[in-house]
């Protein structure tokens, strides 16, 4: 395949910077050059990162479009897209917000789908109506789907909760996410468990691993994640979890290679790209039982009922005594960052066929 140019739309405030990093990555590996544009503003250690990585890093201080008041940012976003494209003579848009995916361009759109409000609120709330306040934002994820030119989740999960809350009947194809492995995982654990993610969002459910770690020996419970809200506020963190905030990159690599345990308790989580982190670092994964996560790690995780304190707490203590599903080696064969650079550039080629054509 032909070297192309990929403008590759971000953000900067959760997962989707960490996939569109990995995947620039990859594609630069391959010959391909990528204009990152980060919608926010990014840290000097994320710009150094880009950088790093080989992108062209252009940025434009826009919330986001699940976030409050974002309503004239979407419109702008619309605009920024629009002229990075033009400037930089991209081939292809690689979209990974809806606002971004609607951009009036003359080259293909790849919109791929990380998360979206509905489906958090029916599987977090368990409410599956439109609430007068999403109104617009389901619009917009509707318009969305209509104009991409290709349509992309990181979950059948994902891509099916979608088509149901959006009324999207196009196919929308399923592309996993992937992460770089370590040389080797580190054979010998502490009995240390590690839970992720931003404590503020109740899909986390954080305050469940709190509570089941009540009464009894589980050693140190680690909690790596922002407590700060994008709209502002600070959330605590319950004992006996004990808070390292957000951690780089080599740090949280380092206490991952640590922990004997990875514990996720999300209500919604559709894909994992943390479980996929710590996997590949050696460690067992304790999730609780939904469909995203059963569709990434199959039989190689240990799952508990999702909400339920008490089966948290016996598969705790279970998978602390005594070994369990090795997931390590599912991550390094079907997770990997050339299997994903690959659908992507695959992708990439078949679009830019399908509007020549």
């Amino acid at each position: 395949m032909s070297p192309r140019r990929i403008l590759l739309t971000t953000d900067v405030v959760g997962g989707v910077w960490d996939f569109c990093l990995t995947l620039t990555g990859g594609l630069r590996a391959a010959g391909d050059d990528v204009v990152l544009l980060a919608l926010g503003a990014p840290t000097p250690a994320q710009s150094e990162a880009a950088q790093r990585a080989g992108a062209t890093l252009v940025s434009a201080p826009l919330r986001l479009e699940w976030m409050a008041n974002s309503e004239k940012d979407v419109e702008t976003t619309r605009t920024v897209v629009r002229q990075v494209a033009e400037q930089t003579r991209a081939d292809v848009v690689h979209a990974n917000q809806f606002a971004a995916a609607c951009a009036e361009v003359d080259v293909p759109v790849v919109l791929t789908i990380h998360s979206d409000v509905l489906s958090w609120r029916r599987w977090t709330l368990g409410d599956s109506n439109v609430a007068p306040e999403w109104h617009a934002y389901s619009r917009l994820v509707s318009d969305a789907a209509s104009r991409a030119t290709e349509l992309v989740a990181v979950s059948r999960f994902l891509a099916d909760q979608v088509a149901d809350l959006y009324a999207v009947t196009r196919p929308i194809r399923v592309v996993h996410n992937g992460w770089p492995a370590p040389a080797q995982a580190e054979a010998t654990r502490e009995r240390i468990t590690v839970a992720a993610g931003r404590i503020w969002d109740a899909a986390k459910n954080i305050a469940l691993v709190a509570e089941a770690a009540t009464g009894w020996d589980h050693g140190p419970v680690y909690l790596a994640g922002e407590t700060s809200h994008p709209d502002g506020g600070t959330a605590g963190v319950p004992q006996p979890l004990e808070p390292v905030g957000f951690l780089e990159r080599d740090a949280l690599d380092a206490l991952l290679s640590r922990a004997r345990v990875y514990v996720s308790p999300a209500r919604y989580d559709p894909f994992g790209l943390l479980p996929l982190q710590a996997a590949l670092h050696g460690c067992q994964l304790l999730l609780s039982d939904i469909p995203s996560y059963r569709e990434v790690w199959g039989e190689t995780a240990t799952y508990f009922r999702s909400d339920d304190v008490s089966d948290l707490r016996r598969a705790w203590q279970r998978l602390l005594n005594g070994p369990g599903e090795n997931p390590s080696t599912r991550a390094r064969q079907t997770l990997s960052v050339d299997r994903m650079v690959e659908c992507y550039r695959s992708l990439y080629s078949t679009v830019r066929s399908a509007v020549a054509a």
